[in-house]
């Protein structure tokens, strides 16, 4: 979850989801009272942090809907993630909000997905047999940049109480339905480190018993920068800008990426995983890997090379995996590719996704 991405999302841009194969998703017609609980009594496979790495996609809600609704666009995106990018993970991402940046409370709106609605996605994941996550996101409301990196409350006690109250549907529903993951924030540079997280951290812990993680912006969480809130597993979110001409080889671009995870301690690589990577198919976009706004020709190969890249990396350094941005909840992936070239649906993008698994385990 990038400054720019984050910002460009909540204003004008709907970045949607991927699109590759041939298989095609349940029809739309799923009500809520049919989603069915198929392995959800199960923990959903082996954790996040077992021997065998997984392959992610991060679907994002923009909106609260209805049950019916969130039950078959689940029913759609799920699908789709699951038998045509043959992704074996999902990342639940849902939006909260800081009145500004010194606020010392967290406020959820008609754009928040409702705890209700992530268990019918929840569901619904488990009986496709995906690992599950839940990761809720944070929006500065404010007409400037509205990342939460930027988040810096002047009384850091009562914003994770606050953080926690509205965190706390959810960490239910995560016990409840026994998800893989809680990644309880992301990239929140101005509350790393925090003598508040750890008294936090227990209090969720108290809820859901499973894994709780955090995943860090970039600029923080390569050495020689790296400040971490004290979880067992973390993740990055990978936009690093690579020195290169859109010509580049896949091995090159991948040499360059892997360059970053280079310097990091075996340690810290084993307890990480690539929480949401992206980039536009276009000419130019290495530069800048975050910026929607990138001057540049499309190109699919450009898309192509980081998300291979990114697969390699996973299995050199033995990272926990990689989750890819984005699928929408609203999409259709297959009948209806998305233009946007910060998506990969329908593109070279969302093949590179599918091959994924057969290069970590390769």
């Amino acid at each position: 979850m990038k400054k720019l991405i984050l910002a460009a999302a909540m204003v004008t841009i709907t970045l949607a989801a991927c699109s590759a194969g041939s298989n095609q998703a349940p029809a739309a017609t799923v009500t809520a009272a049919a989603v069915t609980r198929t392995g959800a009594g199960q923990p959903g496979g082996a954790a996040l942090n077992s021997a065998s790495p997984v392959v992610g996609v991060n679907l994002y809600a923009l909106h609260n809907y209805t049950a019916a609704q969130t039950a078959a666009d689940g029913a759609r995106t799920l699908s789709y993630i699951k038998n045509n990018l043959h992704a074996n993970a999902v990342d639940l991402v849902w939006n909260m909000f800081v009145p500004g940046r010194h606020a010392n409370s967290v406020v959820t709106s008609e754009d928040t997905l409702s705890a209700a609605n992530i268990a019918i996605l929840t569901q619904l994941a488990q009986g496709y047999g995906l690992y599950v996550e839940y990761r809720p996101l944070l929006f500065v409301q404010t007409s400037g940049n509205t990342w939460e990196g930027y988040v810096d409350p002047s009384d850091p006690n009562e914003w994770f109480d606050s953080y926690y109250e509205q965190n706390l549907p959810y960490l239910t529903m995560a016990q409840r339905y026994h998800i893989n993951e809680y990644v309880i924030g992301t990239e929140m540079k101005d509350l790393t480190p925090d003598k508040d997280w750890a008294p936090f951290l227990a209090r969720a812990a108290k809820v859901f018993t499973g894994q709780i993680s955090y995943t860090q912006w970039e600029g923080i969480y390569f050495a020689p920068e790296t400040a971490l809130p004290p979880t067992n597993l973390t993740g990055v979110d990978m936009y690093e800008a690579l020195n290169l001409p859109a010509s580049a080889s896949t091995v090159e671009v991948t040499a360059a990426y892997e360059e970053f995870f280079a310097n990091m301690p075996a340690s810290l690589l084993a307890r990480t995983a690539i929480q949401e990577t992206g980039i536009e198919a276009r000419d130019g976009a290495y530069a800048n890997p975050p910026n929607l706004g990138t001057v540049g020709d499309p190109n699919e190969s450009v898309q192509y090379n980081w998300f291979i890249a990114g697969c390699e990396a996973v299995k050199r350094f033995h990272l926990r995996g990689i989750f890819f941005w984005k699928v929408d909840l609203s999409d259709y992936p297959l009948t209806h590719p998305a233009s946007s070239l910060s998506t990969f649906e329908g593109r070279q993008g969302a093949v590179a996704i599918s091959m994924c698994g057969g290069i970590i385990n390769g």
